[in-house]
């Protein structure tokens, strides 16, 4: 079982229209067969002011990130991507590693798709 975080940024945005985004992004996703996604929710640090806004602009999506499906995930966040010349969307896997998009071309379309690819692999090995 593969999982990543995915967040987006887009520069003087207001956060309830990242908010408005990220749920956005969790409809296109729950189209692609095999995967799973839900907000990230955890509790602010103590000395925090902010509350857990920055969580809460962060989705998880877990799953079995077979070819296809990280195919289709790699369109939809490219299609996010495309829609504002200043959004871009940061993928982080659980061991650390992490990827952002701020373009549409074909290379990286393509290391998008590894990046999910190379996580399915790191979680088909553990599970052996």
């Amino acid at each position: 079982m593969a999982e990543a975080r995915i967040s987006i940024h887009e520069s003087a945005l207001p956060p309830q229209r990242l908010h408005q985004l990220h749920d956005q992004l969790m409809r296109d996703l729950r189209a692609v067969p095999g995967i799973e996604i839900r907000r990230a929710r955890e509790e602010a640090p103590q000395d925090s002011k902010a509350g857990v806004g920055a969580q809460l602009a962060e989705l998880i999506i877990t799953g079995l990130l077979s070819g296809g499906t990280a195919a289709a995930v790699t369109r939809v966040l490219i299609a996010l991507v495309n829609r504002s010349a200043k959004r871009s969307v940061t993928v982080k896997r659980p061991d650390g590693a992490e990827i952002t998009v701020d373009g549409a071309s074909p290379d990286i379309q393509r290391q998008l798709a590894e990046f999910f690819a190379a996580d399915g692999e790191t979680s088909s090995a553990a599970e052996r």
